[in-house]
Formats: C-alpha cells, sequence, structure tokens
C-alpha cells in the first residue's frame, strides 16, 4: 500500500510544518483515491518546481521528476488535453505547460515506459518546424509525429553506429542494427537526405550534441 504521507511530502508541495496536517487529514480518509488526490499537487507547484529543476538542473532532471511522479500517483492519460485536470477519473491528473514560439502547449506522460505527448492547447497541424523546437527543449527524448500531436519517447538503439557516407559537408548517414542515423547541423539538408532514403514508419527526430538527428527505423 501506498505511503501517502511520504508521497505528499516528497511531490504534494507541502513542506515540514504541514505534516501534522497531511497525518490528521490522512487519518480521515478512507478511499486511496482521496488521499492520493491529497498527495498530488496542484498545477502551479508542479509547473513551478519543474521550470526551477529545468532551469537550474538540467531538462533531464526536470522530465524525471515529473515522470516519477505520474508513476508514484498514477497521472498517465492516453488522450491528454487542457481541460482534462480535475474532470471524473482524472482528478489527479497534471501537466506541464510549455510555451512555445507565442503558442500554448502541454505534455504528459501516457504510461510508464516513458511515452509522452506533446499538444496544443487549440487545434493545430503538427509540422516539422514545430517537432524540431521541442527537441531542443527535450533533448533526452526522441520525437515522433503521431495524429496531430507530438510522441516523445527513449529508444533503444542496438549496435554502434558505422558510418556510411557523407551527403554534404554538414550532414552524415550511419546505421546500426536497427536504425538509419542522419545527422546535420543543416534543417534544409538534414530533410532532404530523410526524403531521399525514404522511410515507412515516420523517423524520430533528436537534438544532441548541438546537431540535429533523424533516425529512420530499418524493417517493416
Amino acid at each position: 500500500m501506498a505511503n501517502w504521507l511520504d508521497l505528499a511530502m516528497k511531490y504534494g508541495g507541502f513542506m515540514a510544518q504541514d505534516k501534522v496536517f497531511l497525518e490528521n487529514r490522512l487519518a480521515q480518509l478512507d478511499d486511496e483515491a482521496d488521499k492520493r488526490l491529497l498527495a498530488t499537487p496542484p498545477a502551479s507547484v508542479l509547473n513551478a518546481y519543474f521550470a526551477e529543476l529545468y532551469q537550474k538542473k538540467s531538462p533531464k532532471d526536470a522530465t524525471d521528476y515529473y515522470f516519477e511522479m505520474s508513476k508514484a500517483l498514477d497521472m498517465f492519460q492516453e488522450n491528454p488535453d487542457f481541460q482534462l485536470e480535475g474532470k471524473p477519473g482524472a482528478e489527479q491528473y497534471r501537466f506541464i505547460r510549455l510555451n512555445i514560439s507565442g503558442q500554448s502547449f502541454g505534455y504528459s506522460y501516457l504510461n510508464d515506459q516513458e511515452e509522452a505527448l506533446v499538444f496544443s492547447e487549440f487545434p493545430r497541424a503538427i509540422d516539422t518546424e514545430l517537432i524540431f523546437e521541442v527537441s531542443q527543449i527535450f533533448p533526452q527524448y526522441f520525437l515522433q509525429e503521431a495524429d496531430d500531436k507530438i510522441l516523445m519517447k527513449p529508444l533503444t538503439l542496438e549496435g554502434d553506429f558505422e558510418y556510411i557516407r557523407d551527403a554534404s559537408e554538414l550532414t552524415t548517414v550511419s546505421e546500426c542494427d536497427n536504425f538509419i542515423r542522419v545527422s546535420s547541423y543543416n534543417i534544409e539538408e538534414l530533410r532532404a537526405t530523410v526524403e531521399e532514403i525514404g522511410y515507412i514508419r515516420p523517423p524520430f527526430l533528436q537534438y544532441a550534441g548541438k546537431m540535429f538527428h533523424y533516425y529512420i527505423p530499418k524493417g517493416f
């Protein structure tokens, strides 16, 4: 059984002087869902701490914090949107707000495999420019377009990458057992090389080492 006092102190935005209050409130609650809700921080607290970790430590520290909270407090949602917080069946759901080029987006985790969706507050098509921007915000993830949303996830890259060829002075092609990788400092060259190679399943994008990398899945 979950230790809701510890979870509330770790994630809920409470401080040491709140411990007696929490113990008393939890003692009055019989339903596990009510205890979970008490341990779940308000969206403002979550987003403020996420931003602090992102700025003072690293993007990975921030996303790790939110992912671990999502697992501990069962925040996963398959159909996230800006109006979901607090609705029946999603009382403990919280998501991270993002401002991307002056437009409002959010992201939240789908499951305990660390797959997440980036979604817009208002209907809009997902274009490659947006995906490139998001890749620079979360360089530890691999991004893929998925039904007018952006899927973010870790990838398992099997084997070492071996050099194949230079597509230009700024763009190289390499491969491992399960992916072809196209790497470039130039976005237009990167796109052109990926289109030239072709793909059956949508490629994944990552920004790392000041370069953009497209990973084209091999096989079907």
